[in-house]
């Protein structure tokens, strides 16, 4: 996985990358969405303050 961290209006923004490649190979029933991530809105005591709504 890679985590990127951005900042803007006084939020911090996480995206969270899933790394294919970095796993070392495949396991049975393994999701092979090769644009899954997890977006995120955080406050700056570390509060999440909301998901994006990821679809696949």
């Amino acid at each position: 996985m890679e985590v990127v961290v951005g900042q803007e209006g006084g939020l911090y923004f996480v995206r969270i990358n899933q790394r294919v490649e970095k796993c070392g190979g495949f396991a049975p029933g393994f999701n092979l969405t090769l644009d899954w991530f997890e977006l995120y809105a955080v406050s700056p005591e570390g509060q999440v303050l909301a998901r994006y709504p990821f679809q696949p």
